[in-house]
Protein backbone atom coordinates (compact mmCIF):
# COMPACT_ATOMS: atom_id res chain seq x y z
CA UNK A 1 0.00 0.00 0.00
CA UNK A 2 1.24 3.51 -1.06
CA UNK A 3 2.36 5.45 2.35
CA UNK A 4 2.04 9.07 2.31
CA UNK A 5 1.13 11.78 4.98
CA UNK A 6 -2.19 12.91 5.11
CA UNK A 7 -3.09 16.84 5.69
CA UNK A 8 -3.95 19.05 8.20
CA UNK A 9 -4.59 22.58 8.48
CA UNK A 10 -4.51 24.12 11.58
CA UNK A 11 -6.59 27.39 12.34
CA UNK A 12 -6.00 29.07 15.52
CA UNK A 13 -5.33 33.11 16.51
CA UNK A 14 -2.94 32.54 18.61
CA UNK A 15 0.73 31.57 16.70
CA UNK A 16 1.78 30.06 20.16
CA UNK A 17 -0.51 27.55 20.08
CA UNK A 18 -0.77 27.16 16.10
CA UNK A 19 2.99 26.97 15.62
CA UNK A 20 3.16 24.95 19.23
CA UNK A 21 0.52 22.37 17.44
CA UNK A 22 2.37 22.54 14.01
CA UNK A 23 5.73 21.40 15.15
CA UNK A 24 4.28 18.61 17.45
CA UNK A 25 2.32 17.21 13.89
CA UNK A 26 4.39 17.73 11.29
CA UNK A 27 6.59 14.40 11.48
CA UNK A 28 3.01 12.52 10.79
CA UNK A 29 1.11 14.67 8.82
CA UNK A 30 1.45 17.41 6.08
CA UNK A 31 1.17 21.03 7.88
CA UNK A 32 -0.62 24.30 6.81
CA UNK A 33 -1.50 26.89 9.17
CA UNK A 34 -4.34 29.72 8.80
CA UNK A 35 -4.59 32.69 11.65
CA UNK A 36 -7.93 34.04 11.02
CA UNK A 37 -10.90 32.76 8.83
CA UNK A 38 -10.20 34.22 5.86
CA UNK A 39 -6.85 32.69 5.75
CA UNK A 40 -8.19 29.61 6.37
CA UNK A 41 -10.77 29.71 3.61
CA UNK A 42 -8.07 30.50 1.09
CA UNK A 43 -5.65 27.32 2.54
CA UNK A 44 -8.74 24.97 2.92
CA UNK A 45 -9.45 25.86 -1.02
CA UNK A 46 -5.61 25.09 -2.06
CA UNK A 47 -4.32 22.74 0.42
CA UNK A 48 -7.82 20.11 0.22
CA UNK A 49 -6.81 19.19 4.15
CA UNK A 50 -8.04 15.73 4.89
CA UNK A 51 -8.11 17.46 8.71
CA UNK A 52 -9.25 20.71 9.78
CA UNK A 53 -8.03 21.49 13.39
CA UNK A 54 -9.92 24.99 14.65
CA UNK A 55 -10.09 26.97 17.16
CA UNK A 56 -14.03 28.08 17.87
CA UNK A 57 -13.17 31.91 18.86
CA UNK A 58 -11.67 33.77 15.39
CA UNK A 59 -11.19 37.38 15.23
CA UNK A 60 -12.63 37.72 11.45
CA UNK A 61 -15.37 34.86 12.05
CA UNK A 62 -17.06 32.46 14.43
CA UNK A 63 -15.73 28.92 14.40
CA UNK A 64 -19.16 27.21 14.17
CA UNK A 65 -19.28 29.29 10.93
CA UNK A 66 -16.21 28.73 9.40
CA UNK A 67 -17.29 25.15 10.37
CA UNK A 68 -20.31 25.73 8.14
CA UNK A 69 -18.32 26.62 5.32
CA UNK A 70 -16.30 23.57 5.48
CA UNK A 71 -18.90 21.37 5.18
CA UNK A 72 -20.53 23.03 2.22
CA UNK A 73 -17.18 22.81 0.87
CA UNK A 74 -16.65 19.64 1.28
CA UNK A 75 -18.30 16.51 3.15
CA UNK A 76 -16.15 13.89 3.95
CA UNK A 77 -13.91 16.65 5.43
CA UNK A 78 -12.86 15.89 9.67
CA UNK A 79 -13.61 18.63 11.57
CA UNK A 80 -11.93 18.93 15.00
CA UNK A 81 -12.92 21.99 17.12
CA UNK A 82 -11.01 23.28 20.12
CA UNK A 83 -11.64 26.06 22.56
CA UNK A 84 -10.46 26.88 25.60
CA UNK A 85 -13.73 28.17 26.93
CA UNK A 86 -16.34 26.05 25.21
CA UNK A 87 -19.78 25.74 26.50
CA UNK A 88 -22.23 22.93 26.00
CA UNK A 89 -24.06 24.77 23.74
CA UNK A 90 -21.16 25.20 21.47
CA UNK A 91 -20.26 21.64 21.37
CA UNK A 92 -23.76 20.42 20.71
CA UNK A 93 -23.95 22.81 17.96
CA UNK A 94 -20.41 21.81 16.26
CA UNK A 95 -21.35 18.46 16.72
CA UNK A 96 -24.66 18.99 14.61
CA UNK A 97 -22.85 20.31 12.23
CA UNK A 98 -20.74 17.77 11.66
CA UNK A 99 -17.52 17.95 13.98
CA UNK A 100 -15.83 14.79 14.70
CA UNK A 101 -14.93 15.84 18.30
CA UNK A 102 -14.28 18.94 20.38
CA UNK A 103 -11.20 18.97 22.32
CA UNK A 104 -11.21 21.42 25.27
CA UNK A 105 -8.22 23.57 26.13
CA UNK A 106 -5.18 22.76 27.05
CA UNK A 107 -5.36 19.32 25.69
CA UNK A 108 -2.11 17.33 26.23
CA UNK A 109 -0.32 15.60 23.31
CA UNK A 110 -1.68 12.12 24.25
CA UNK A 111 -5.05 13.31 23.94
CA UNK A 112 -4.42 14.88 20.39
CA UNK A 113 -2.65 12.04 18.97
CA UNK A 114 -5.63 9.83 19.95
CA UNK A 115 -8.16 11.90 18.78
CA UNK A 116 -6.14 12.01 15.49
CA UNK A 117 -5.56 8.33 15.31
CA UNK A 118 -9.20 7.64 15.87
CA UNK A 119 -10.33 11.15 12.73
CA UNK A 120 -7.78 9.44 10.83
CA UNK A 121 -9.96 5.84 10.92
CA UNK A 122 -13.08 7.55 10.11
CA UNK A 123 -11.47 9.33 7.52
CA UNK A 124 -10.44 5.54 6.01
CA UNK A 125 -14.00 4.49 6.17
CA UNK A 126 -15.04 7.37 4.17
CA UNK A 127 -12.90 7.03 1.49
CA UNK A 128 -13.55 2.99 1.51
CA UNK A 129 -17.44 3.87 1.33
CA UNK A 130 -16.81 6.45 -1.57
CA UNK A 131 -14.98 3.72 -3.59
CA UNK A 132 -17.75 1.77 -3.05
CA UNK A 133 -20.69 3.71 -3.88
CA UNK A 134 -18.41 4.24 -7.34
CA UNK A 135 -18.60 0.64 -8.07
CA UNK A 136 -14.93 -0.30 -8.97
CA UNK A 137 -13.85 -3.27 -9.92
CA UNK A 138 -11.34 -3.28 -7.06
CA UNK A 139 -13.47 -3.29 -4.42
CA UNK A 140 -14.87 -6.96 -6.10
CA UNK A 141 -10.94 -8.31 -5.56
CA UNK A 142 -10.81 -7.31 -1.57
CA UNK A 143 -12.54 -7.97 1.37
CA UNK A 144 -14.71 -4.91 2.72
CA UNK A 145 -13.09 -3.45 5.35
CA UNK A 146 -10.39 -1.71 7.14
CA UNK A 147 -10.11 -3.72 10.68
CA UNK A 148 -6.30 -5.15 11.43
CA UNK A 149 -7.73 -8.38 10.88
CA UNK A 150 -9.35 -7.56 7.31
CA UNK A 151 -6.47 -5.37 6.26
CA UNK A 152 -3.78 -8.61 6.81
CA UNK A 153 -6.21 -10.83 5.13
CA UNK A 154 -6.20 -8.43 2.13
CA UNK A 155 -2.48 -8.31 2.38
CA UNK A 156 -1.83 -12.09 2.14
CA UNK A 157 -4.49 -12.57 -0.37
CA UNK A 158 -2.32 -11.93 -3.47
CA UNK A 159 0.04 -14.60 -2.18
CA UNK A 160 -2.15 -17.24 -1.13
CA UNK A 161 -3.96 -16.85 -4.71
CA UNK A 162 -0.64 -17.61 -6.03
CA UNK A 163 0.21 -20.83 -4.82
CA UNK A 164 -0.90 -24.28 -5.11
CA UNK A 165 -1.44 -25.35 -1.72
CA UNK A 166 -4.59 -26.01 0.03
CA UNK A 167 -6.24 -23.22 1.93
CA UNK A 168 -8.14 -24.09 5.14
CA UNK A 169 -10.70 -21.01 6.22
CA UNK A 170 -12.10 -20.96 10.05
CA UNK A 171 -14.23 -19.30 11.32
CA UNK A 172 -18.31 -18.45 12.74
CA UNK A 173 -20.81 -19.32 10.34
CA UNK A 174 -21.95 -16.80 8.24
CA UNK A 175 -18.14 -14.92 8.87
CA UNK A 176 -17.53 -14.64 5.10
CA UNK A 177 -15.67 -18.02 4.37
CA UNK A 178 -17.11 -18.57 1.23
CA UNK A 179 -16.52 -14.54 -0.07
CA UNK A 180 -12.91 -15.01 1.11
CA UNK A 181 -12.60 -18.65 -1.11
CA UNK A 182 -14.08 -16.94 -3.81
CA UNK A 183 -11.66 -13.87 -3.95
CA UNK A 184 -8.36 -16.44 -3.77
CA UNK A 185 -9.96 -18.53 -6.86
CA UNK A 186 -10.53 -15.07 -8.76
CA UNK A 187 -7.15 -13.66 -7.88
CA UNK A 188 -5.43 -17.23 -8.75
CA UNK A 189 -3.96 -18.34 -12.25
CA UNK A 190 -7.16 -20.82 -11.95
CA UNK A 191 -9.24 -17.37 -12.62
CA UNK A 192 -10.70 -18.74 -16.16
CA UNK A 193 -11.19 -22.10 -14.89
CA UNK A 194 -14.46 -23.50 -12.94
CA UNK A 195 -15.41 -22.97 -9.36
CA UNK A 196 -17.21 -25.40 -7.82
CA UNK A 197 -18.54 -25.28 -3.98
CA UNK A 198 -20.46 -27.34 -1.72
CA UNK A 199 -21.55 -27.46 2.26
CA UNK A 200 -21.26 -30.88 3.28
CA UNK A 201 -23.21 -30.59 6.16
CA UNK A 202 -26.51 -32.48 6.06
CA UNK A 203 -25.08 -34.87 3.32
CA UNK A 204 -24.88 -38.10 4.17
CA UNK A 205 -21.81 -40.32 3.13
CA UNK A 206 -23.53 -41.63 -0.26
CA UNK A 207 -24.89 -38.49 -1.64
CA UNK A 208 -22.00 -36.95 -0.79
CA UNK A 209 -19.69 -39.61 -2.71
CA UNK A 210 -21.70 -39.40 -5.42
CA UNK A 211 -21.47 -35.54 -5.55
CA UNK A 212 -17.63 -35.04 -4.86
CA UNK A 213 -16.62 -38.53 -7.24
CA UNK A 214 -19.77 -38.79 -9.86
CA UNK A 215 -21.15 -42.14 -10.39
CA UNK A 216 -21.41 -44.85 -12.82
CA UNK A 217 -24.31 -45.75 -14.55
CA UNK A 218 -26.44 -48.53 -12.62
CA UNK A 219 -23.54 -48.00 -9.53
CA UNK A 220 -26.70 -48.05 -7.36
CA UNK A 221 -30.33 -47.70 -7.16
CA UNK A 222 -31.52 -45.14 -9.29
CA UNK A 223 -28.21 -44.43 -10.92
CA UNK A 224 -29.88 -44.65 -14.53
CA UNK A 225 -27.56 -42.28 -16.04
CA UNK A 226 -22.93 -41.87 -15.80
CA UNK A 227 -23.04 -38.61 -13.37
CA UNK A 228 -20.14 -36.49 -13.40
CA UNK A 229 -19.02 -35.42 -9.91
CA UNK A 230 -17.59 -32.19 -8.69
CA UNK A 231 -14.40 -33.38 -8.95
CA UNK A 232 -14.70 -33.49 -13.00
CA UNK A 233 -16.73 -30.50 -12.85
CA UNK A 234 -13.59 -28.00 -11.54
CA UNK A 235 -10.94 -29.45 -13.67
CA UNK A 236 -8.41 -27.35 -13.40
CA UNK A 237 -10.18 -24.82 -11.42
CA UNK A 238 -10.95 -24.90 -7.43
CA UNK A 239 -13.22 -26.98 -5.26
CA UNK A 240 -14.50 -25.16 -2.19
CA UNK A 241 -15.71 -27.70 0.31
CA UNK A 242 -17.94 -25.64 3.02
CA UNK A 243 -18.07 -27.41 6.77
CA UNK A 244 -15.57 -30.01 5.49
CA UNK A 245 -15.98 -30.75 9.78
CA UNK A 246 -19.42 -32.18 9.07
CA UNK A 247 -17.94 -35.01 6.42
CA UNK A 248 -17.89 -38.51 7.39
CA UNK A 249 -14.65 -40.03 7.67
CA UNK A 250 -14.80 -42.72 4.84
CA UNK A 251 -15.20 -39.98 2.61
CA UNK A 252 -12.15 -37.72 3.89
CA UNK A 253 -10.63 -41.11 3.28
CA UNK A 254 -11.55 -40.75 -0.24
CA UNK A 255 -10.71 -36.95 -1.03
CA UNK A 256 -7.37 -37.04 0.58
CA UNK A 257 -6.29 -39.75 -1.68
CA UNK A 258 -7.52 -38.00 -4.78
CA UNK A 259 -5.51 -34.73 -3.33
CA UNK A 260 -2.47 -37.10 -2.90
CA UNK A 261 -2.33 -39.02 -6.16
CA UNK A 262 -4.48 -36.12 -8.00
CA UNK A 263 -6.64 -39.16 -9.27
CA UNK A 264 -10.00 -40.67 -8.23
CA UNK A 265 -12.81 -42.57 -9.45
CA UNK A 266 -16.22 -42.49 -10.09
CA UNK A 267 -18.61 -44.24 -7.59
CA UNK A 268 -18.75 -48.28 -9.24
CA UNK A 269 -16.06 -46.97 -11.72
CA UNK A 270 -12.68 -48.75 -12.45
CA UNK A 271 -11.55 -45.97 -14.47
CA UNK A 272 -8.96 -43.48 -12.70
CA UNK A 273 -10.18 -39.87 -13.75
CA UNK A 274 -7.60 -37.06 -13.25
CA UNK A 275 -7.71 -34.46 -9.81
CA UNK A 276 -6.01 -31.18 -10.51
CA UNK A 277 -8.26 -29.05 -8.80
CA UNK A 278 -7.07 -26.38 -6.27
CA UNK A 279 -8.80 -27.72 -2.97
CA UNK A 280 -10.09 -24.78 -0.64
CA UNK A 281 -11.87 -25.88 2.66
CA UNK A 282 -13.45 -23.81 5.46
CA UNK A 283 -15.08 -24.80 8.95
CA UNK A 284 -16.76 -23.73 12.10
CA UNK A 285 -16.03 -26.46 14.10
CA UNK A 286 -12.43 -26.94 16.27
CA UNK A 287 -10.89 -29.44 13.93
CA UNK A 288 -7.99 -30.46 16.49
CA UNK A 289 -10.69 -31.13 18.96
CA UNK A 290 -12.96 -33.57 16.39
CA UNK A 291 -9.63 -35.55 15.71
CA UNK A 292 -9.27 -36.36 19.09
CA UNK A 293 -12.91 -36.61 19.19
CA UNK A 294 -12.63 -39.58 16.54
CA UNK A 295 -14.59 -37.22 13.95
CA UNK A 296 -11.66 -35.91 11.69
CA UNK A 297 -9.37 -37.83 10.19
CA UNK A 298 -5.25 -36.19 11.44
CA UNK A 299 -4.03 -36.73 8.18
CA UNK A 300 -6.75 -34.85 5.75
CA UNK A 301 -6.46 -32.21 8.51
CA UNK A 302 -2.38 -31.89 8.26
CA UNK A 303 -3.03 -32.18 4.40
CA UNK A 304 -5.41 -28.96 4.45
CA UNK A 305 -3.51 -27.21 6.93
CA UNK A 306 -0.74 -26.36 4.42
CA UNK A 307 -2.14 -22.47 4.73
CA UNK A 308 -4.79 -21.69 7.81
CA UNK A 309 -6.67 -18.49 7.69
CA UNK A 310 -9.16 -17.26 10.13
CA UNK A 311 -11.94 -15.07 9.49
CA UNK A 312 -12.99 -12.81 12.17
CA UNK A 313 -16.91 -12.47 13.28
CA UNK A 314 -18.25 -9.80 13.09
CA UNK A 315 -18.24 -8.76 16.61
CA UNK A 316 -14.33 -8.39 16.46
CA UNK A 317 -14.24 -5.91 13.63
CA UNK A 318 -16.87 -3.94 14.17
CA UNK A 319 -15.14 -0.70 12.98
CA UNK A 320 -16.31 -2.47 9.22
CA UNK A 321 -19.60 -2.29 9.57
CA UNK A 322 -20.30 1.01 7.98
CA UNK A 323 -18.66 -0.22 5.08
CA UNK A 324 -20.14 -3.73 4.54
CA UNK A 325 -23.49 -2.12 5.43
CA UNK A 326 -22.75 -0.36 1.85
CA UNK A 327 -21.67 -3.61 0.49
CA UNK A 328 -24.91 -5.35 1.60
CA UNK A 329 -26.53 -2.44 0.84
CA UNK A 330 -25.90 -1.99 -2.96
CA UNK A 331 -26.53 -5.98 -4.21
CA UNK A 332 -30.05 -5.55 -2.53
CA UNK A 333 -31.08 -2.37 -3.77
CA UNK A 334 -30.48 -3.23 -7.14
CA UNK A 335 -32.39 -6.58 -6.95
CA UNK A 336 -35.27 -4.56 -5.83
CA UNK A 337 -34.74 -1.92 -8.38
CA UNK A 338 -34.80 0.97 -5.85
CA UNK A 339 -31.80 3.19 -4.97
CA UNK A 340 -29.44 2.60 -2.48
CA UNK A 341 -30.76 4.35 0.78
CA UNK A 342 -28.51 6.62 3.19
CA UNK A 343 -28.95 4.77 6.97
CA UNK A 344 -29.52 7.20 9.66
CA UNK A 345 -26.86 7.98 12.08
CA UNK A 346 -29.10 6.38 14.91
CA UNK A 347 -29.70 3.10 13.18
CA UNK A 348 -26.18 3.04 12.11
CA UNK A 349 -25.54 2.94 16.42
CA UNK A 350 -28.45 0.36 16.52
CA UNK A 351 -26.64 -1.88 14.06
CA UNK A 352 -23.50 -0.68 15.84
CA UNK A 353 -24.17 -1.75 18.96
CA UNK A 354 -25.76 -5.79 18.66
CA UNK A 355 -23.16 -8.14 18.87
CA UNK A 356 -24.02 -10.15 15.52
CA UNK A 357 -23.99 -14.00 16.22
CA UNK A 358 -24.96 -14.36 12.93
CA UNK A 359 -22.21 -12.27 11.68
CA UNK A 360 -22.55 -10.82 8.04
CA UNK A 361 -25.17 -13.14 6.97
CA UNK A 362 -27.39 -11.61 9.74
CA UNK A 363 -26.45 -8.33 9.13
CA UNK A 364 -27.73 -9.21 5.48
CA UNK A 365 -31.18 -9.89 7.11
CA UNK A 366 -31.83 -7.44 8.66
CA UNK A 367 -30.58 -4.97 6.07
CA UNK A 368 -33.01 -7.30 3.10
CA UNK A 369 -35.56 -6.68 5.73
CA UNK A 370 -35.50 -3.24 6.17
CA UNK A 371 -35.18 -2.90 2.92
CA UNK A 372 -38.68 -4.26 2.32
CA UNK A 373 -40.15 -2.33 4.19
CA UNK A 374 -38.77 1.29 3.73
CA UNK A 375 -41.40 3.76 2.20
CA UNK A 376 -38.27 6.59 2.18
CA UNK A 377 -34.73 6.93 1.13
CA UNK A 378 -33.38 6.26 4.20
CA UNK A 379 -33.29 3.44 6.87
CA UNK A 380 -34.20 4.80 10.07
CA UNK A 381 -33.70 3.23 13.80
CA UNK A 382 -37.72 2.06 13.08
CA UNK A 383 -36.93 0.42 10.23
CA UNK A 384 -34.62 -1.99 12.04
CA UNK A 385 -35.81 -4.82 13.26
CA UNK A 386 -33.29 -7.18 14.90
CA UNK A 387 -34.43 -10.91 16.51
CA UNK A 388 -31.98 -12.90 18.36
CA UNK A 389 -32.40 -16.13 16.36
CA UNK A 390 -29.65 -18.13 18.52
CA UNK A 391 -31.94 -17.72 21.89
CA UNK A 392 -31.59 -14.69 24.14
CA UNK A 393 -29.17 -12.70 23.97
CA UNK A 394 -26.75 -11.81 27.28
CA UNK A 395 -27.46 -8.91 28.95
CA UNK A 396 -24.54 -6.43 29.95
CA UNK A 397 -25.71 -4.75 32.31
CA UNK A 398 -26.09 -7.32 35.14
CA UNK A 399 -29.10 -9.17 33.87
CA UNK A 400 -31.12 -5.97 33.27
CA UNK A 401 -31.44 -5.19 29.33
CA UNK A 402 -29.54 -2.11 27.81
CA UNK A 403 -30.28 -2.50 24.47
CA UNK A 404 -33.88 -3.47 23.11
CA UNK A 405 -33.04 -6.76 21.73
CA UNK A 406 -31.95 -7.81 25.13
CA UNK A 407 -35.36 -7.63 26.50
CA UNK A 408 -37.04 -10.96 26.64
CA UNK A 409 -40.48 -11.73 27.69
CA UNK A 410 -41.33 -11.76 31.72
CA UNK A 411 -42.46 -15.66 31.27
CA UNK A 412 -39.32 -16.50 30.01
CA UNK A 413 -36.79 -14.44 32.54
CA UNK A 414 -39.03 -16.11 35.45
CA UNK A 415 -38.88 -19.41 34.44
CA UNK A 416 -34.71 -19.54 33.01
CA UNK A 417 -34.21 -17.41 36.75
CA UNK A 418 -36.18 -19.98 38.55
CA UNK A 419 -34.31 -22.95 37.03
CA UNK A 420 -31.01 -21.26 37.34
CA UNK A 421 -32.04 -21.01 41.23
CA UNK A 422 -32.52 -24.78 41.19
CA UNK A 423 -29.49 -26.10 39.54
CA UNK A 424 -27.74 -23.57 41.84
CA UNK A 425 -28.74 -25.45 44.94
CA UNK A 426 -28.23 -28.99 43.53
CA UNK A 427 -31.57 -29.60 42.84
CA UNK A 428 -32.63 -28.93 46.24
CA UNK A 429 -35.79 -27.85 45.58
CA UNK A 430 -37.19 -26.73 49.25
CA UNK A 431 -34.06 -24.69 49.55
CA UNK A 432 -34.09 -23.36 46.37
CA UNK A 433 -37.89 -22.27 47.30
CA UNK A 434 -36.70 -20.53 50.75
CA UNK A 435 -34.02 -18.51 48.74
CA UNK A 436 -36.98 -17.60 46.79
CA UNK A 437 -39.43 -16.66 49.11
CA UNK A 438 -41.66 -18.75 47.42
CA UNK A 439 -43.08 -21.63 48.70
CA UNK A 440 -42.45 -25.75 47.36
CA UNK A 441 -45.67 -25.78 45.49
CA UNK A 442 -45.13 -22.59 43.77
CA UNK A 443 -41.75 -23.67 42.78
CA UNK A 444 -42.96 -26.93 41.02
CA UNK A 445 -45.53 -25.14 39.21
CA UNK A 446 -42.85 -22.60 38.26
CA UNK A 447 -40.91 -25.76 36.89
CA UNK A 448 -43.18 -27.16 35.36
CA UNK A 449 -44.42 -24.46 33.17
CA UNK A 450 -40.49 -23.51 32.37
CA UNK A 451 -40.06 -25.66 28.95
CA UNK A 452 -43.38 -24.09 27.68
CA UNK A 453 -42.29 -20.48 28.77
CA UNK A 454 -39.02 -21.15 27.19
CA UNK A 455 -39.96 -22.49 23.80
Amino acid sequence: MTDFRKRILIVDDDEGVASGLAELLSDDWEVRVAMNGKQAVVAFAEFSPDVVLQDVLLPDTSGIDLLHQFKMYSETVAVIMMSGGGTLELVIESMKLGAETFLQKPFDYDVLKATLEQVSRIIATRRELMALRRGGASNVERLPGLSPAITHLNEILPHIARAQSPVLLEGESGSGKGVLARLIHNRSQRARAPFVDLNCAGLSKELLESELFGHERGAFTNAMNTKPGLFEIAGDGTLFLDEIGEMEPTVQARLLKAIEEKKFRRVGGIRDLRADFRLLAATNRDLPAEIAAGRFRSDLYYRLNVVRLRVPPLRERMEDLPILVEEVLRPLSKDMARPIPKVSPRAMRKLEAYPWPGNVRELRNVLERALLTLSGDEIRSEDVTIEAATGPMPAKGGGLPSEEWEIQPLDDVVANYVSAAVEATGGNIRKAARQLQISPSTLYARLKDAPKAAS
